[in-house]
């Protein structure tokens, strides 16, 4: 048997051993995913946000990044500002325990089951009578998410029960995590961070240069800590830590049915905020004589109390200028589009074109070296460019992985085949001297 057929039959069943070897196990592995996420990239803005597995049953799925969209203006939370106090309702400025005491008590009284501190409470020598009731008061909601900054230092403290409850092991998030800011302290000392059902999220991290974007999520110990904001909407979907899928720079999807959130490799919202006021404010103040009907029966979960001195940090002032809208761009899941599907093809159809791919390998792979490495490169251009068409005009996902392995294995495979070289002819007596 020639070379030439024997390296045509050797193509033919070498690639169609391979071809359907992956078209059988590589749809919905990471594999399948990565050639899908490349190929998408090509004419999707970034972040793309995939879903689905890849199968004919719930198949690949793209949403991206859409540059005109708005927060929802509904989702934007109920503010309650802890400001100046230019009256003298309180106590003292900044507001003593006791003082926050009487303030949460009156959110009780108002209906509310689910708050969040954006200020934070600590005081350097407080009253023991003003500090419990203040815990006392504390104790009454059935949901509870406090706030604190966080830095990394050189004497490293132990995580707090409250910031624990509110992580995930490392494990839990996909991607390069040592691309995540390091903390390994609260910057403030005697922080009171409620009971058992208290959450906490850090409101800045103090260690890190400001940036464009916000950060969303930290690393601590062994463990991913999470923000305020990123808290107060996983606090209104009630949603446990543990329902978020992290993708670092692609997205958070909060719960399977929750909002999309595009994030950078650091964790950082990768959206622009945009403006937006709260559902309504209401001053500290107004609540100690307020009606009962003071907290809008509309507003969302939870109720923020919010530091708004003017004597407050720099940093404070400014992140309780970005709690509104970054809450309300979180819970709306805003920038991102609605998902595109990509389905297979019907699978008679794949096995027609894995087929007729092996055929071709199996006519090329009798041609001169450089031929069939000319046509290999050729088959597997139009293979790349049939897929990118299918993406983006059909809106179908093409076999290109399984078509690629045969083509590589095709190519791999046929120099080795060789025609047996016969043994020479017995040289005729006489001829040598002749």
């Amino acid at each position: 048997m020639s070379a030439p057929v024997q390296r045509r039959l050797c193509a033919l069943l070498v690639s169609a051993v391979v071809g359907f070897s992956v078209w059988f196990v590589v749809p919905g592995t990471p594999l399948d995913r990565a050639a899908f996420e490349a190929v998408a990239s090509s004419f999707t803005n970034p972040p793309l946000f995939v879903s689905g597995n890849g199968s004919r049953e719930t198949p690949w799925a793209l949403r991206a990044f859409t540059s005109g969209s708005k927060p929802d203006p509904r989702q934007a939370p109920l503010v309650v500002s802890l400001g100046d106090d230019p009256d003298g309702f309180f106590q003292s400025s900044p507001p003593a325990p006791i003082d926050l005491a009487v303030v949460l008590s009156n959110f009780h009284r108002l209906g509310a089951k689910k708050v969040a501190t954006a200020a934070v409470l600590a005081w350097e020598a407080p009253d023991p009578i003003g500090l419990a009731a203040l815990e006392k008061a504390l104790g009454r909601f059935d949901s509870l998410v406090m706030a604190t900054p966080l830095s990394r230092g050189a004497a490293a403290a132990s995580m707090p029960p409250a910031y624990r409850r509110a992580s995930v092991p490392l494990s839990a998030a996909v991607g390069d995590i040592s691309s995540l800011p390091v903390v390994n302290r609260v910057s403030i000392p005697g922080v009171i961070l409620a009971g058992e059902k208290a959450l906490a999220g850090f409101s800045v991290l103090e260690s890190e240069k400001p940036a464009r974007f916000l950060p969303l999520m930290a690393r601590w110990e062994d463990r991913v800590v999470f923000s305020f904001a990123l808290l107060t909407v996983l606090q209104r979907l009630d949603l446990p830590p543990s329902g978020v899928e992290i993708r670092l720079g692609q997205y958070l999807k909060l719960g399977r049915a929750g909002p999309i959130v595009p994030i950078d490799a650091y964790g950082r919202l990768a959206l622009p905020l945009k403006p937006i006021v709260a559902y309504a404010e209401i001053s500290a103040e107004a609540l100690i004589d307020g009606g009962d009907d003071l907290f809008p029966k509309q507003a969302p979960d939870p109720v923020i109390l919010r530091d708004d001195r003017s004597a407050a940090d720099p940093a404070v002032r400014s992140f309780s200028r970005s709690l509104s809208v970054l809450i309300a761009a979180l819970a709306s899941g805003d920038g991102v589009g609605p998902a595109r599907e990509f389905p297979r093809l019907r699978e008679d159809q794949e096995i027609g074109l894995l087929a007729a791919v092996a055929a071709g390998l199996s006519l090329l792979c009798g041609a001169r070296s450089f031929t069939r490495h000319l046509g290999a490169g050729v088959m597997t251009g139009a293979l790349v460019a049939a897929q990118w068409i299918g993406i983006g005009m059909a809106s179908v996902w093409l076999p290109g992985v399984p078509a690629c392995a045969a083509i590589l294995a095709a190519v791999v495979v046929c120099p080795f085949v060789r025609q047996k070289v016969p043994p020479p002819s017995p040289v005729p007596a006489g001829a040598e001297s002749g």
